[in-house]
């Protein structure tokens, strides 16, 4: 896997030196939410959709997983048909050549104000950021944001099921977390590699 980058990881060091509780900010987060599965059957699917649900964003914030630049978004959800683990993984994405050549003629003559303008991007603790355009930004341009949509079914073997005990909660949504941060990494760090030229991982991770 040379060709693959980081996609996900956990920020263990942040959660443990800003927690509340002296042991684990991401727990905190777990406490606040009850666990309601759907169905008898599956649970080790529903917890690692609930495990990662509250350990990403919008609920932690930063998050106690934390993803490449590129990922604009990752939900995870039980499929209603089999019940596996569905993931959706969205990559902000340059415009293929053809489309920017298309582009670029049609618009040619609109005066610079006409031309699309790719994702705007920053630059955040020794890496590249992508953001979503704000007013000021789409009141002076306009904007065609490019993604690919990754759709797929997670590997749910290795997945903990549910603890029956409080005390383990931690324990089991870290391990469930895990899990799953390393079956992401597998599947959509090679397509990452791809968009991002095959840097080094500690040049895209930051």
């Amino acid at each position: 896997m040379s060709d693959a980058l980081v996609a996900f990881w956990v920020d263990t060091d942040y959660d443990r030196e800003n927690t509340s509780d002296g042991i684990s900010r991401y727990g905190a987060y777990l406490r606040d939410a009850a666990f309601e599965p759907w169905t008898d059957n599956d649970r080790a699917v529903e917890w690692a959709e609930f495990a990662w649900r509250r350990a990403t964003g919008p609920v932690m914030s930063p998050g106690y997983v934390r993803c490449h630049p590129r990922v604009r978004g990752a939900r995870l959800q039980r499929n209603g048909w089999d019940g596996s683990l569905i993931a959706s993984v969205r990559l902000a994405c340059s415009w293929p050549d053809q489309l920017m050549a298309t582009l670029t003629r049609s618009l040619a003559l609109g005066g610079d104000a006409a031309y699309w303008h790719d994702w705007p991007t920053g630059y955040l603790s020794g890496g590249t950021c992508y953001y979503e355009p704000g007013e000021a930004d789409l009141a002076s341009r306009p904007y065609l944001l490019t993604t690919l949509s990754l759709q797929f079914t997670v590997p749910s073997v290795a997945l903990p099921e549910p603890p029956a005990d409080a005390s383990a909660r931690l324990g089991a949504a870290q391990q469930a977390v895990a899990v799953l941060v390393g079956e992401l990494n597998r599947i959509v760090g090679p397509v990452l590699g791809a968009l991002s030229g095959c840097h080094s991982l500690a040049g895209e991770q930051d």
